[in-house]
């Protein structure tokens, strides 16, 4: 039998043994946590006699649940059976598959991304006739988004007056959302965390059910939650008490999201008896690395008491490069990369570069292309994100899901079938006249508005869709997939355009219809619901091919989980990283400093920081300084050549060496720099008591003015019980009346 404590440290063994009950572990950064899950995992089964069908592990990405059953079965063998393992979003999927008839969906419901999301919200304005010049709804839909998020519904608003500019109700098109939602048999992202909860509320026995099949429960990457997920994972673990949650509160740098880091801090509160462990021994980095961090993300208020350590060598300095502007920084990094790449043990995929926001990348990939050095984007324009593939998926999708109206619409007329706007009109008004399926209402063609030619034309796409229906229990999957997508004309309508990008395109097609046959090959029983669910659940960490010898660029966010022999992080500058937005608070800050932490410990050996006096930022040149984070390294930590010393030493303390005192002092308030422009605009004065308009949140009453100028912070009450606080500088308001 496999000695599953070998190799553990003292810490490490405890947390493994300690089965029963409610137990967290705090895991810093590179202390071999995933570790510790599988081999818990493994203990339960060999020393326990779990079964492991009553184990439940929850990750965060498809990536980790994948990697986690293959070492599972690596110490445990197939011979035990599988793990239920996944994301909350997939194991959510499942279990309202097998229960949607309680809900009143139908089990082959679909799943939609914030695009078609966005998609209901803009039918129902059209339908409406809203305007959408004063308040796009993209806003309304994220308006929306938030709510779910905190577990509010649309009548839990019920009464409150949360109305956008130009009258637009958010809780009326709330409310039409979720039902445009139900009529098309479809959940969002949200609902496969909020459907689960009411599914349980509403049926004990259901959740009695779920309890009794897992016994134990894991959470990974506890410290990044929500309300609902804590709640599903409070219910389904409330019968057998056995919940062992995984965590660093370090690296909660969700809450932008929902997160709430309080889940983990507050873990003891919710569950008084809870054993905790602390792994603080990092694997991964040298000293250099673990110290710098852990000092940095030293300087939260809010985080539970424990310090990184290791025993790896002292390794060099990290190097702090000083660039003029955006364009210099990225030839800097170039010709960094060039050289660490003659290294024997070093080639381009061992090395990443990380920044705050996407629009970092550009300058970097084009310097990149110019130097010959190959790479690969994570977080880019996802594969299935592309026109022709989610058009291929949407033809897909309605096979499945006939009340999938978002997808029927998406693809009525594409290719061009003689379908025009007019026509889709006649029949988007007849379905809503006679609370239909779009799709029935093209059945019914003939009774609705739309002239005889285009009426031709639908009943030709409705026969198309119906005879790949009939066909598909039949069929292999792959071969099915291939028929219907080529019949459907997609193909061939970039076939006509005779273009490299038509070509692409092509090729994205032919890509899609290979990864049909490839998901054939892993599952034993391929489904077409089966391979939607799996696409429709996808991370951009997910594509990530670290066999692959490129350079990786990626947010530090999409970085959470990976490590690389070497480093380097782009643009820290006050204002970029930390991002300093609209709204500002401690709390902000503090996550800002924990997204710090998570990207320099990604690094294994070498570590670089960038920052540029200018950078080229919302279509102007804006002047910067080095972030705060970098004075919050000890100084003996870094190398800086001489020119970023000065830098630093003269724009953020006359002291060259700046005491720790100093130090903290800067993270316990505002940046006396964050962002000023070349040509800044004359700030306007405000007061308590003024009236003023801001384009999204519309109508307001300033209660507060802290400070002057445009670096004045105002604390402003909007519409709806609405209060924000905003710098003077970004807010762009309007004053209505004094």
């Amino acid at each position: 039998m496999f000695d599953i404590l070998a190799g553990l440290n003292a810490e490490q063994q405890s947390a493994v043994t300690a089965v029963n009950g409610a137990v967290l572990i705090f895991a810093g950064a590179g202390s071999g946590k995933t570790r510790v899950l599988t081999h818990r995992i493994a203990y339960l089964i060999q020393h326990e006699h779990v079964a492991p069908h009553n184990i439940l592990a929850v990750t965060f990405t498809n990536k980790a649940a994948g990697e986690m059953q293959t070492r599972i079965l690596d110490i445990i063998g197939e011979q035990h059976g599988r793990v239920n393992v996944g994301t909350f979003h997939s194991i959510s999927a499942r279990i309202l598959r097998r229960e949607a008839e309680s809900l009143g969906y139908d089990r082959y419901f679909t799943i939609y991304d914030d695009d078609d999301g966005l998609r209901v919200v803009k039918q129902i304005f059209k339908d409406r006739n809203l305007p959408t010049e004063q308040v796009p709804p993209k806003s309304v839909f994220y308006s929306i988004k938030n709510y779910k998020n905190q577990m509010i519904g649309p009548d839990e608003l019920e009464g409150q007056p949360f109305f956008f500019r130009g009258g637009i109700d958010l809780v009326e098109i709330y409310k039409l959302y979720e039902r445009r939602l139900k009529h098309n048999n479809a959940l969002d992202f949200d609902d496969l965390l909020l459907k689960p909860l009411e599914l349980f509320k509403n049926n004990p026995g259901i959740l009695k059910l779920y309890q009794d099949r897992f016994r134990y429960i894991l959470v990974d990457e506890y410290q990044d939650t929500n309300r609902a997920q804590f709640q599903l994972v409070k219910q389904l673990s409330a019968l057998h008490g056995n919940l062992c949650v995984v965590g660093d509160d370090d690296q909660s740098i969700y809450g932008w999201r929902g997160a709430d880091i309080r889940n983990i801090l507050d873990f003891k509160a919710a569950f008084p008896t809870a054993q905790i462990f602390k792994l603080e021994r990092n694997y991964r980095s040298t000293k250099t690395i673990v110290s710098a961090a852990a000092a940095v993300v030293g300087n939260n208020r809010d985080r539970a008491e424990k310090q990184l350590w290791t025993e790896a060598e002292q390794g060099l300095p990290i190097l702090v490069m000083h660039a003029s502007d955006d364009q210099h920084e990225a030839r800097m990094i170039a010709e960094k990369i060039l050289d660490l790449s003659s290294e024997p043990e070093l080639d381009f995929s061992k090395m990443a570069i990380l920044y705050r926001t996407n629009a970092q990348s550009r300058a970097i990939e084009e310097r990149l292309r110019d130097s010959g050095i190959p790479y690969q984007l994570v977080g880019g324009t996802k594969f299935y994100d592309r026109k022709e593939i989610r058009d291929a998926l949407a033809y897909l999708r309605i096979v499945q899901n006939p009340s999938d109206d978002v997808s029927v619409a998406r693809v009525l007329n594409t290719p061009p079938r003689g379908v025009g706007k007019t026509s889709e009109a006649h029949l988007a008004s007849y379905a809503l006249e006679h609370d239909l399926r779009f799709f029935d209402a093209l059945r019914q063609v003939d009774a609705t508005a739309v002239g005889s030619g285009p009426a031709n034309r639908v009943k030709e796409f409705v026969a198309l869709v119906e005879k790949h229906s009939a066909l598909l229990p039949e069929s292999d999957l792959g071969d099915w997939a291939q028929a219907y997508i080529n019949e459907t004309k997609l193909i061939q309508q970039y076939q006509a355009e005779e273009s490299d990008d038509a070509e692409s395109r092509i090729e994205n097609i032919y890509e899609l219809i290979n990864g049909i046959r490839e998901f054939q090959g892993r599952h034993e029983e391929p489904t077409l619901a089966a391979f939607l669910e799996e696409v429709a659940l996808i991370t951009d960490i997910d594509n990530l091919d670290k066999a692959r010898r490129q350079v990786t660029l990626m947010t530090c966010h999409s970085a959470k989980g990976l490590e690389f022999p070497v480093v380097f992080l782009a643009g820290l500058e006050d204002g970029l990283f930390p991002l300093i937005r609209q709204t500002e608070s401690e709390s902000d800050l503090e996550e800002e400093r924990r997204l710090f932490y998570v990207g320099l410990t990604r690094a294994e050996k070498r570590a670089f920081i960038t920052y540029c006096s200018a950078r080229q930022r919302y279509g102007e040149t804006i002047l910067a300084r080095p972030s705060r984070f970098i004075l919050e390294i000890p100084r003996d930590l870094i190398q800086m050549p001489q020119e970023a010393s000065i830098t630093i030493s003269s724009k953020s303390s006359s002291n060259r060496n700046i005491q720790e005192a100093d130090r903290k002092s800067i993270t316990k308030k505002q940046s006396p720099f964050i962002a000023n422009r070349i040509h800044p605009e004359q700030p306007t004065d405000y007061a308590t008591g003024q009236t003023v308009e801001h384009a999204f949140f519309g109508r307001g009453k300033i209660l507060q003015v802290i400070g002057s100028g445009s670096e004045a912070k105002l604390t402003i009450m909007f519409s709806g019980n609405q209060q924000k606080k905003i710098l003077a500088r970004y807010a762009k308001l309007n004053i209505i009346s004094a």
